[in-house]
């Protein structure tokens, strides 16, 4: 079952990622559509707030008239597709990057569980070998938790 489960979702994560890679391409179009606005101060081009908090504190422009220009490019990169600080497609790439990571986590707990499992399996095989019975391997299982938890509380 859990190899099934493993294999579903490694076929999502792969399918994801090729999905976000479109909207990444996305992303770049529209970051640089956004990028290339800018407003005119004193017959020089401004891209950013910081640009124009320049001029505002050069004291070349009033305070009121950095607000409206500051007004007035953010309703130009609005108009440009930005929302915020992101864009449309940053923003649905910034979720396809949650859900990867997440299943990423899924997976590798999968794989955890999967090697803890196999390693189980190869113990019980050694305890048959040498003559013991299941209760004797589960008591030798519960010892050897025991004794990595305390490793792990003493940090040896």
């Amino acid at each position: 079952m859990e190899n099934e489960e493993l294999k579903t979702l490694e076929t999502v994560r792969d399918e994801i990622i090729k999905i976000k890679a479109k909207y990444q391409r996305k992303a770049e179009k529209e970051r640089e559509r956004v990028n290339d606005v800018f407003v005119t101060v004193c017959g020089e081009k401004c891209y950013t707030e910081n640009e124009i908090n320049d001029w505002y504190a050069s004291d070349y422009i009033t305070c009121d008239q950095a607000d409206k220009y500051i007004e007035k490019l953010n309703k130009k990169k609005s108009t440009a597709g930005q929302k915020g600080t992101l864009t449309k497609s940053e923003r649905i790439y910034q979720v396809f990057e949650n859900i990867i990571s997440n299943l990423m986590v899924e997976i590798q707990d999968i794989k955890i569980k999967q090697e803890q499992e196999r390693k189980k399996q190869e113990r019980w095989e050694i305890a048959q070998a040498q003559g013991c019975s299941y209760e004797e391997f589960l008591e030798i299982e519960e010892v050897s938790r025991q004794s990595e938890e305390y490793e792990k509380l003493m940090g040896i």
